[in-house]
């Protein structure tokens, strides 16, 4: 909704139809935060279709996950900017931004990878398809090579551990995620 009032410009199209939807949509995920230690969180989490082993088992729920905070973030920092081009609901855009403030980091593993859940586990299949919890680097721009580069060189190396292989939609994102790293070639 965001993206398209910035490829338009349509200020009546943001106010009248994406800010009501872009504020319902951040009033439900600020409603099922959670608070822990200073920092919130959406709990429990999962990652779709892949797991992590803990204690010898293979789960795939989590604390919380890199996609969903992600996801969140995304929906909370889009009516911020929209109530300030409006000029409308300040109290509400400083109560978002207190959240987003307090929200927890995305991390880096000691391989150098994006962490995909609330703590570092050993992936249950290192090679999986999936890499949802690249969301911020694709479709959000929460992360960006020129931005946020350790964020982007941890998306990189997340890339690389996971591997080239996948399904047709798997792929196409994958091909997304290259190209927002700078990296045509690898995504040709």
């Amino acid at each position: 909704l965001y993206e398209h009032y910035e490829y338009t410009g349509d200020v009546d199209f943001l106010r009248e139809t994406a800010y009501p939807l872009m504020k319902g949509a951040a009033q439900f995920y600020f409603d099922i935060m959670t608070e822990e230690n200073d920092e919130k969180f959406l709990c429990p989490g999962t990652s779709p279709e892949h797991g992590f082993i803990y204690n010898d088992e293979t789960c795939n729920v989590g604390k919380f996950t890199t996609m969903s905070m992600s996801i969140a973030k995304d929906v909370f920092l889009n009516p911020i900017k929209a109530s300030e081009i409006l000029g409308i609901d300040t109290d509400f855009a400083k109560e978002l931004q207190a959240t987003v403030d307090m929200m927890h980091e995305l991390r880096i593993g000691s391989e150098g990878q994006l962490l995909e859940y609330d703590g570092e586990f050993p992936d249950a299949e290192p090679h999986h398809r999936h890499v949802s919890h690249l969301y911020a680097l694709h479709p959000a721009n929460l992360i960006t090579a020129d931005g946020t580069p350790e964020l982007a060189n941890a998306a990189r190396r997340t890339l690389e551990r996971r591997g080239d292989a996948g399904t047709g939609w798997s792929l196409g994102w994958k091909i997304n995620f290259w190209a927002r790293l700078f990296d045509g070639n690898h995504a040709l």
